[in-house]
């Protein structure tokens, strides 16, 4: 792949690089999940040192455009998704509301009674007795994230959650409520930034110590009671978070609400629309 750059100008020529192959990919000209040439092919058609390259598809794992796999190559990201955070809908919902396939594959399912050892930390009551499901989500064939879902024992069993229902590929853990008369009314969400370790790297196809979004959510019925802690962990690449403020009271001034409030209006990221790839 020739692209077009200047020796003379005064941007260096990495950069000129990452611009170039950025434009090719925001033109679809490469494709999500699209190999990009190799470090050795660039800088040989380009009469560029390996060096160079390398620098240019570093800015662009920063710009989120791109992901390398050790051993495989550096591969075209989709672009990042996008949500409001005031639904209170599943993963599998708002995927399928953004005109994509969500599919996911199981990776764990435990039960803990009370106070069993290796209980996952949660919002629950030490005394309730839970039940785990750890799933790694998709979007059409493309991992996004993982997901870890503590439910109440007695949920689990009234709305038929066992193994093999977990194991399904379609499972939609809201559906599955909703089907079961459990009806979801409040809930409340928080976020911070990581890095993956080897295991979250692993299974989501990444180099260890890739940036990942990390979304707790605690969801309550109709009664107030506490029925699903969700523990998501996106790719940085493909999960992005938005937030519109709003002041505290009409004419008011941001920077004068008080910390401990949410001002009206707050809303948050997650999976954005696209027809035929993750935008």
């Amino acid at each position: 792949m020739q692209v077009d750059l200047d020796p003379t100008r005064d941007i260096p020529l990495y950069v000129q690089l990452a611009n170039a192959l950025a434009d090719v990919i925001t033109l679809d000209e490469l494709k999500p999940g699209d190999l990009l040439p190799s470090e050795n092919v660039l800088a040989t058609e380009n009469q560029l040192s390996r060096a160079t390259v390398i620098k240019a598809f570093d800015t662009l794992v920063d710009r989120g455009l791109v992901t390398r796999r050790q051993g495989k190559g550096t591969f075209v990201n989709s672009r990042p998704m996008e949500r409001q955070l005031p639904e209170l809908s599943g993963f599998s919902e708002h995927v399928h509301g953004l005109g994509l396939t969500p599919g996911g594959s199981l990776l764990s399912f435990e039960a803990f009674p009370p106070d069993a050892p290796g209980r996952p930390d949660s919002a629950f009551a030490a005394d309730v007795p839970l039940v785990c499901i750890e799933r790694l989500r998709t979007v059409g064939q493309t991992a996004v994230g993982l997901h870890r879902t503590l439910v109440p024992a007695d949920v689990a069993e009234r709305i038929g959650l066992d193994e093999r229902t977990a194991a399904r590929p379609r499972f939609s853990f809201y559906e599955a409520l909703r089907a079961g008369g459990v009806h979801l009314a409040s809930g409340d969400e928080t976020f911070r930034a990581i890095n993956s370790d080897a295991r979250d790297a692993d299974l989501l196809g990444v180099e260890e110590a890739t940036a990942l979004i990390e979304v707790v959510r605690n969801s309550r019925d109709t009664t107030g009671r506490l029925v699903e802690v969700v523990r998501a962990r996106y790719l940085g690449s493909q999960y992005r978070y938005s937030i519109t403020f709003a002041p505290t009271s009409p004419g008011g001034h941001l920077e004068h609400a008080p910390s401990t409030q949410n001002p009206p209006g707050r809303t948050g990221g997650g999976l954005a629309a696209g027809p035929d790839r993750l935008l």
